[in-house]
């Protein structure tokens, strides 16, 4: 199991770099095809996001045709090959409509690269999902951490360059998970067959919850000039403290997913959460220091969310494990999508300190009542 995990974890790696890459050069990428009245910073907004909606949308098309063919593997290989050849396709990218369309397919695709791949190390983990989980994001998140310094210096030479790169890495990833890696057992995946209409109630606090710490955590970089105005930082401090963030929860993810494993994936999650809620009001308070502790917090914190909610997910929704793993990842990417544009409407018409009152309320909420709820059925008196 551990050799299979390793595999897949390195694959998805090699696809992080390569695709942070080409994420982090869209934006010049754009300003170089940007000839509209409209301002270059919503052009931007737009393409970039709207791979996260349709992404969103697809991810649960993906998780039951991927349940069907009980071969996630061969989904993850082809996706992986399909992505590396469309970012070839921004060498030759023309217009922003182009662009967009792109975009749109690759939102397309990426799903099942999304979906296919969490199935695949959740049908391999056995008892250890926790610790499985933490290896493979930890290995993300490397990726994406050394993705942004490797588009930077590429950029400097040429930005075709960049790209044939980024495809060249999750070129190398798919035929790593082609070769390397096997198909799970037909029977773990087609042990379950479900729909939306069997999802476990005792699931939906954990996704609400779920959602808005994702758009929490996605909402601070685009609200960056209201943190250097607030904490009378320079953009290099603000940039220090997303690293400290990423760099915690990077090296966290493993002994996240082994307390996930060890405790159970509700307790931990519930837990978490609350924590997690308490910090999202806490940046509120007007001091570098306490901005910089609670960055490196956060980084534990959030990779015990993580692993935590997909363990939880994995075992209570009532669904196979390809279902499941969708509804998840469609989960985060609406959170991605949605986090930047809620915290940039209620902070620019109502207030700084707004949208991050109402995530704490929104990740807390759900899962109290949901823990209310789950001790109040088992003190319920016996009938005579």
């Amino acid at each position: 199991m551990e050799r299979r995990i390793l595999t897949v974890s390195i694959a998805r790696f090699a696809d992080s770099v390569g695709s942070g890459m080409a994420y982090f050069a869209l934006p010049i990428l754009i300003s170089s095809l940007a000839t509209s009245q409209l301002p270059i910073d919503l052009v931007s907004g737009i393409v970039i996001s709207i791979w996260g909606l349709v992404a969103t949308l697809v991810q649960p098309l993906a998780g039951k045709v991927i349940e069907r063919s009980a071969r996630p593997k061969k989904f993850l290989s082809l996706s992986l090959l399909l992505t590396a050849i469309l970012i070839l396709f921004y060498t030759s990218i023309r217009t922003v409509e182009e662009l967009l369309f792109l975009r749109v397919v690759l939102g397309i695709i990426e799903s099942f690269l999304m979906v296919s791949s969490l199935t695949l190390v959740i049908s391999l983990a056995g008892k250890k999902k926790g610790q499985s989980f933490g290896i493979y994001n930890t290995f993300t998140d490397l990726g994406f951490s050394v993705s942004p310094i490797m588009a930077g210096i590429l950029i400097s030479f040429n930005l075709n360059i960049v790209f044939y790169i980024s495809a060249l890495f999750v070129l190398v990833s798919s035929i790593g998970v082609f070769m390397l890696v096997d198909e799970p057992e037909i029977s773990e995946m087609k042990k379950k067959k479900s729909g939306f209409r069997d999802v476990s109630r005792e699931i939906y606090p954990i996704l609400v919850s779920l959602m808005f710490v994702v758009a929490l955590m996605s909402s601070i970089v685009p609200l960056e000039n209201s943190f250097l105005e607030r904490l009378n930082i320079t953009p290099l401090e603000f940039g220090l403290s997303f690293s400290i963030y990423l760099i915690t929860r990077t090296l966290s993810n493993t002994y996240a997913g082994y307390l996930a494993d060890r405790h159970g994936g509700l307790k931990a999650y519930t837990i978490s959460s609350l924590l997690i809620s308490v910090t999202s009001l806490l940046i509120l308070i007007p001091n570098i220091y306490v901005f910089l502790g609670v960055r490196f917090i956060q980084g534990f914190i959030v990779a015990l969310v993580y692993t935590s909610a997909t363990v939880t997910i994995a075992e209570r929704s009532g669904l196979s494990y390809a279902m499941s793993m969708s509804i998840l990842s469609s989960v985060i990417t609406a959170g991605l999508t949605a986090g930047p544009l809620i915290a940039g409407m209620m902070s620019g018409y109502i207030g700084f300190e707004s949208p991050y009152i109402l995530f704490s309320l929104l990740i807390s909420v759900p899962v109290v009542l949901q823990t209310l709820k789950n001790k109040r059925g088992q003190f319920q008196p016996l009938k005579s």
